[in-house]
């Protein structure tokens, strides 16, 4: 017998004991519901544990589970899933009828589905209950959102749920925060410690390892204001591509590449992001960021490796300020062809960053959306982020970054960018080594 209760069925069948925050949102009937909720406050498990609910107490009900990619929407399917295989077999043979990737059926004949922010992918459902995940990086969120997920649940009488991680103003998900038709729920990392989830000490050390603006996101739940950053949040949200995964160190991938490679060592991370180039499109297609201290000699080894590996890397961008022109020389010698080194300086910065800008703003830049679940990981939507700007009184732009973050991601992927706005000439044999100089008034 499923309790009529979500709170007592979360405690009777999987020994969950919601906290008070929790509770509410399980046992709330509204049609409407918005979560701007902290990281690490119980999120997914709140939301994995309504959807077995509600499916288990609504005979032929269908739930989808959106997110900006079917990735995302699988780490919530997953979290399902592990509850239910977590019950004694003889119960969840009562209960559940088949689990796929995707799809979950119940005896009760009732559906949960997991899928990716895709109009496409989307249209052809009717839903008695749609929970939108990470909903404010959705792209084309004014055509999903009303043109495709509303009309699901017009013939059901529905339920929307949309939760997220603040990320920006210009955004439907925003909208629903401040409109009075939705039941907000507001969570932060503080009252996430009231409930003995996490401590202060451990609060405190993630304010010393990610930039205050990505704090007050992510852990305060707040939305930031984007006064003089490069490249927007709408923007960056805009170039996410719901099919996109990046492709493996180890995959052998076809296609047009181009190498931006980012160096540091001591207090910034060396980056490398390679972009798949078709026709006018650049498609962000690897991203590995080496660890604090590591010998540049491992990365041109990795580079190398890479391009062993994809055959058709028909460019590497690198950044020489600081390290100098030997470092392409190294490159050269290693056996890594058609490398270019770059220089630095407000010119050459502004160029790139522009070109990246206006890339982007045409559509022709394609990101994928990666799911971050610790701190290390690299979030490539907040680091494409941190990068500021002003105008200085020689008409030129002057860029920087805050001290409690890092640009290495931001400037490997304008290289990159460069790299195949540039369109060099591809030749064989010998390596061809390009140092890119400045004249000294241009130096910052």
């Amino acid at each position: 017998m499923i309790p009529d209760d979500p709170v007592a069925f979360a405690k009777n069948f999987f020994d969950f004991n919601a906290k008070d925050y929790q509770a509410e949102f399980l046992r709330d009937k509204d049609k409407r519901i918005v979560l701007r909720w902290s990281r690490q406050v119980g999120k997914t498990t709140c939301i994995a544990l309504r959807a077995i609910w509600f499916a288990l107490t609504n005979q032929k009900t269908l739930t989808l589970i959106v997110a900006p990619t079917l990735r995302q929407s699988m780490i919530v399917s997953d979290r399902i899933q592990d509850f239910l295989f977590s019950v004694p077999k003889d119960t969840e043979k009562l209960l559940v009828d088949r689990v796929q990737r995707t799809t979950i059926r119940f005896k009760n004949g009732s559906r949960i589905i997991a899928l990716p922010n895709n109009p496409q992918m989307l249209r052809g459902y009717t839903a008695h209950q749609i929970i939108c995940d990470e909903s404010a990086f959705f792209k084309e969120d004014e055509l999903v959102f009303f043109s495709v997920l509303y009309p699901m649940l017009s013939t059901t009488d529905g339920t929307l749920i949309a939760s997220s991680t603040p990320w920006g103003k210009k955004s439907v998900f925003y909208r629903f925060c401040q409109s009075p038709d939705f039941k907000k729920y507001v969570v932060t990392c503080e009252d996430g410690i009231r409930s003995g989830l996490g401590t202060q000490k451990g609060i405190e050390e993630t304010k010393t390892l990610i930039p205050l603006e990505r704090f007050q996101c992510e852990y305060m739940a707040e939305f930031i204001e984007e006064v003089d950053t490069w490249l927007t949040q709408s923007l960056i949200v805009n170039c996410i591509d719901a099919n996109l995964v990046l492709y493996d160190f180890q995959a052998h991938p076809f296609g047009e590449f181009y190498v931006g490679l980012d160096f540091g060592k001591e207090r910034d991370f060396s980056v490398a992001i390679v972009s798949e180039k078709q026709g006018a499109i650049l498609r962000v297609v690897h991203l590995h960021r080496f660890p604090l201290h590591t010998e540049y000699a491992s990365v041109i080894g990795y580079v190398k490796s890479l391009q062993d590996r994809w055959r058709n890397i028909r460019a590497v961008y690198c950044d020489i300020t600081g390290v100098g022109n030997y470092i392409v020389e190294d490159m050269v010698h290693s056996g890594i062809l058609n490398v270019t080194g770059v220089n630095f300086t407000v010119k050459s910065k502004e160029e790139m960053a522009t070109i990246l800008r206006e890339k982007m703003r045409n559509g022709e830049v394609k990101i994928p959306y990666i799911p971050t679940k610790r701190l290390e990981d690299v979030d490539l939507t907040a680091e494409l982020n941190v990068e500021k700007y002003q105008l200085m009184k020689t008409g030129h732009i002057q860029f920087s970054h805050t001290v409690d973050s890092h640009d290495d991601v931001f400037w490997a992927c304008a290289l990159s960018c460069y790299a195949a706005a540039q369109s060099p000439t591809v030749l064989s044999g010998a390596g061809v080594a390009v140092i890119r100089k400045r004249e000294k008034v241009d130096d910052e």
